[in-house]
């Protein structure tokens, strides 16, 4: 089997298994607003039901439309991502963790959206007197993924700068 593919499979199944077995751990004892201070102020266990998507666009459309946006977006980008993977170069690791952090990322929402009808947040971190807006696994992994394939993008635009 091809590494990219190892990768695949085994990265993106430890990400999902840990995303549902935390945000089920959190489900079961917390209730809804319910806070649990780790680090103080810093990082806080809090449930929430986040029904919206991207700064609460689309909140306002019928049901039938928000359920199809939230269900095909999240199928949609997950076939893009395998085919980009698909069309991977085998010897391009970093984007292949990439891909790999982002379809897990994404997986794991859309499996809260299958299973309750909304995402499970439960983090919600505060640095430098900025407060996030509440978080899980599932979204930390996709922005480890964006900030991996800006760095790999980055990087090949630079090297290829070098050789022009």
């Amino acid at each position: 089997m091809k590494l990219k593919y190892l990768i695949l499979f085994s990265l993106s199944g430890f990400i999902v298994a840990l995303d549902q077995l935390s945000k089920n751990l959190v489900y079961l004892n917390l209730a809804q607003g319910e806070e649990y201070p780790l680090l103080g102020r810093n990082l806080v266990l809090t449930l929430n039901h986040n029904t919206g998507f991207a700064f609460g666009l689309i909140l306002r459309a019928p049901d039938s439309v928000r359920d199809a946006f939230f269900l095909g977006i999240p199928v949609f980008a997950l076939v893009l991502i395998v085919l980009i993977f698909i069309k991977l170069q085998d010897d391009q690791m970093l984007a292949s963790v990439a891909l790999t952090t982002l379809l897990a990322g994404a997986l794991g929402n859309l499996i809260d959206r299958i299973q309750y009808g909304h995402v499970l947040d439960f983090l919600r971190l505060e640095l430098f007197g900025f407060t996030f807006p509440p978080f899980n696994l599932a979204d930390g992994s996709i922005m480890i993924g964006v900030m991996l394939m800006a760095f790999h993008t980055f990087r090949r635009s630079s090297n290829r700068g070098k050789t022009a």
